[in-house]
């Protein structure tokens, strides 16, 4: 069903953001396959609800996945969630024990190290998906700590520098075959997985859309994805999108 079994990769030296120009330019990317674009360094990151996502030069990775899927795809809302898998699935194996922070961010220790960034558009036949990753490499810590947030990097957990371009290949090659899964399996597939390693378990949480905000202990994901919480009547909902405080 999916279509885009090679890569094309685009290098920038410097640009404002991967996502904005993968989606400014997708009309000049060949879209059988998956464009790949890549940055040294970006001068305007941005993360979820349009945050500032700190790119400094040659330390880390700023990628974005630009591929299209049918109009029919019935798991675009998870294309994100996806990635964030794929990501920890080559993290374990190089070592590292992540944890996603629903929906799609990756911590560490409690400290966030990796957002990620699911934009679509849409054409007559098929929706382009301009997906982004940010991810601290070999950030060092007098770096991250301009950071707003608790973060961290692989080299701060695991104290050596890591290839950075050899990481990302690996995330790419996992999250195609991951991509291939989804379509034939659905999300089910991967909601074992995705609970055993999501942040904040049975703990007390607060969701944030941007508009509402709601509180809870947070109980897992569904089999499609959405976050489990038991509100204080103790009725339990499903959240489809926002943000995670603690």
């Amino acid at each position: 069903m999916i279509k885009h079994k090679s890569v094309n990769y685009i290098h920038f030296a410097s640009i404002p953001s991967t996502n904005v120009w993968a989606k400014e330019n997708a009309s000049i990317l060949d879209l059988q396959k998956l464009t790949c674009i890549t940055a040294e360094e970006q001068t305007a990151g941005r993360g979820t609800f349009s945050k500032k996502w700190i790119s400094p030069k040659g330390l880390n990775i700023y990628a974005t996945l630009y591929f299209t899927l049918p109009k029919s795809y019935l798991f675009l809302h998870n294309i994100g969630q996806l990635l964030s898998i794929s990501c920890c699935k080559c993290l374990e194996k190089m070592g590292f024990t992540p944890e996603i922070k629903w929906p799609n961010d990756l911590l560490m220790n409690g400290k966030k190290f990796a957002g990620i960034l699911c934009e679509a558009t849409s054409s007559a036949e098929e929706t382009g998906i301009a997906l982004g990753l940010g991810l601290n490499v070999n950030m060092p810590i007098e770096l991250i700590k301009k950071i707003d947030q608790p973060a961290t990097s692989l080299l701060e957990v695991s104290q050596k520098t890591w290839d950075i371009a050899e990481i990302l290949q690996k995330i790419i090659t996992t999250f195609l075959e991951d991509l291939d899964t989804l379509s034939i399996k659905g999300f089910s597939t991967f909601s074992p997985y995705y609970n055993n390693r999501l942040a904040f378990k049975e703990q007390p949480i607060q969701i944030k859309d941007g508009i509402t905000s709601r509180k809870g202990i947070c109980k897992g994901v569904s089999p499609e994805g959405s976050l489990l919480l038991v509100i204080p009547s103790g009725e339990q909902i499903k959240i489809s999108s926002g943000k995670i405080e603690t």
